[in-house]
C-alpha cells in the first residue's frame, strides 16, 4: 500500500527539480487529482446506518453522509431486503402524488447530487434503519495516508500530477502527451470499479 509520501517522493524522482518542483506543489496535486480520481471512479466504498424518519420522502444524504458522492444500494434492516432502484417517473406513473404516500419503503431513487428519495414513506415514529451503500470522496491527504486507490492503478495519480505540474510549468506539449496517458488509465479504472458489484446486491446502482 503507498501513501502520499510514497508517491511524492517518485514525483521528486521523476522531476529531479525540488527547486521548482516543491513539497507543497507536489502535495496539492496529489490531493488534487486523488480528489478527482475518486470522483469520477467510485473506487471509495462505504456504508452508514441512517434512520428512517416519520414522513419524509427526500433524505438529504450530503448533509448526512459528508464525504458522500453518489448512493449504490439501501438495505431495509426493518424487512431485511434491498430496496429497488426506481426513476421518479416510474414513481409517477404508480400515483401522481407518490411523495405523499405512507407504507413500507421498497423502493428508493437518486434525485441529484445529494438527495435520494424512498417510496413509500413510514407513517409512524420509529419505524427502523436503512444501511446506505455509497461511493465516497477522498480523505485529506498527509504524508502517512494510505492512498485510496488500488496499488495496480496508482500510475493513475501519478499521471495526473505529472500532467499538472507540467501543465502549471507551461510545457504545454509534454502536458498533453502525458494526459493521454491519464485519460486511458482513468477510464480501466473506473470501469473496474464498476464491475466490482455484490452479485447477491443486484438491486443496486453501478
Amino acid at each position: 500500500m503507498s501513501t502520499r509520501l510514497d508517491l511524492q517522493i517518485r514525483l521528486q524522482s521523476f522531476f529531479n527539480n525540488p527547486t521548482y518542483y516543491d513539497t507543497q506543489s507536489l502535495n496539492d496535486s496529489l490531493q488534487d487529482g486523488v480528489d478527482e480520481v475518486c470522483a469520477f471512479t467510485g473506487c471509495i466504498y462505504k456504508s452508514a446506518s441512517i434512520p428512517f424518519s416519520q414522513y419524509t420522502t427526500y433524505y438529504d444524504l450530503l448533509t448526512l453522509l459528508p464525504d458522500y458522492i453518489g448512493v449504490v444500494a439501501v438495505w431495509n434492516n426493518t424487512i431485511r431486503r434491498w430496496m429497488y432502484p426506481q426513476s421518479l417517473k416510474k414513481f409517477n406513473q404508480v400515483r401522481i402524488d407518490w411523495d405523499v404516500a405512507y407504507g413500507t419503503p421498497y423502493y428508493f431513487s437518486p434525485i441529484n447530487h445529494r438527495y435520494m428519495a424512498i417510496y413509500m414513506k413510514p407513517g409512524a415514529p420509529g419505524y427502523g434503519n436503512m444501511f446506505v451503500f455509497y461511493r465516497a470522496a477522498a480523505p485529506t491527504l498527509v504524508d502517512a495516508t494510505v492512498i485510496p486507490i488500488p496499488d495496480e492503478h496508482l500510475i493513475v495519480l501519478e499521471s495526473y500530477s505529472i500532467t499538472d505540474l507540467w501543465e502549471q510549468a507551461q510545457e504545454w506539449g509534454k502536458a498533453e502527451a502525458e494526459f493521454k496517458t491519464y485519460a486511458a488509465q482513468l477510464e480501466a479504472l473506473r470501469v473496474l470499479m464498476r464491475s466490482q458489484r455484490n452479485r447477491d446486491r443486484t438491486v443496486s446502482l453501478r
